[in-house]
């Protein structure tokens, strides 16, 4: 009996002292962001230089980055400045997932926010949907980073669309029988996405890691990596994360 109520106190210690240190380590991350991380509206020689230094060092090349965009707690400001850094880093595609629904309303504000900070960076902006807010080189070669915003209409909505085109033979694809492949079912959903690469990291800020509904037939092979603990976004979490990213083992089912 003596024996049993040590093992619940020791396992009830435990939990508490657990509890308390991922409570501090919460407390920390808030304070050293708020007084030493990056809280430019704008970004800053500081981040170009802190990525040029850094950038030869990773160890992957990333094509599509997607950012779990939730506009109560993000500014256009913070998705400019993800904007600006991936063009630096040359990272070619940059999908928003609106979370809310408010950021397709606002892609003009984003546009100019974009334009205001790419000042002096090389390199150029082309918006997917959008091609009469498409940026400008200003004669310099340098990196293009082509630009999507998507939302919940676009994940299984439009996968249910599409293969009401198929049996309503509304949308033309081969296929070997009549039951589809995995590969078959692909290239037919293509025809209703845009022509870009299946996202190979996705940045979320917050406690949770929850997909929202992204895409549900392309992030199978995605990496979710956590930018932040309380949804503030500055260069060295964003350089953090494609650290992570890079350290990222993909076994692709083996």
């Amino acid at each position: 009996m003596l024996s049993r109520l040590l093992r619940e106190f020791l396992y009830y210690l435990v939990h508490l002292i657990v509890n308390v240190l991922v409570s501090l380590k919460h407390c920390y991350r808030r304070f050293h962001n708020k007084n030493h991380c990056l809280s430019q509206k704008q970004v800053t020689k500081t981040d170009v230089l802190t990525l040029l230094e850094k950038v030869p060092k990773l160890q992957k090349s990333l094509k599509h980055l997607v950012v779990l965009t939730n506009t109560d707690v993000h500014s256009t400001s913070d998705l400019a400045k993800l904007v600006i850094w991936s063009l630096i880093v040359g990272v070619p595609y940059v999908s928003f997932y609106d979370i809310t629904g408010n950021l397709k309303t606002k892609e003009k504000d984003l546009f100019f926010e974009i334009e205001k900070n790419k000042k002096g960076i090389p390199g150029c902006i082309k918006w997917s949907n959008k091609r009469q807010l498409n940026g400008y080189t200003y004669g310099v070669q340098g990196n293009t980073v082509y630009i999507n915003i998507f939302s919940y209409s676009d994940g299984k909505p439009k996968i249910v669309n599409c293969v009401k085109d198929i049996a309503e033979d509304k949308l033309f694809c081969e296929r070997s029988s009549d039951e589809f492949t995995a590969n078959e079912f692909d290239e037919a959903l293509r025809k209703h996405y845009p022509n870009i690469p299946e996202p190979e990291l996705v940045l979320y800020t917050g406690p949770l890691c929850c997909t929202n509904g992204l895409l549900p037939w392309q992030i199978r092979l995605s990496e979710f990596v956590q930018i932040s603990y309380n949804n503030n976004i500055n260069v060295n979490n964003f350089l953090g994360a494609l650290n992570k990213y890079c350290k990222c083992d993909q076994r692709f089912g083996k």
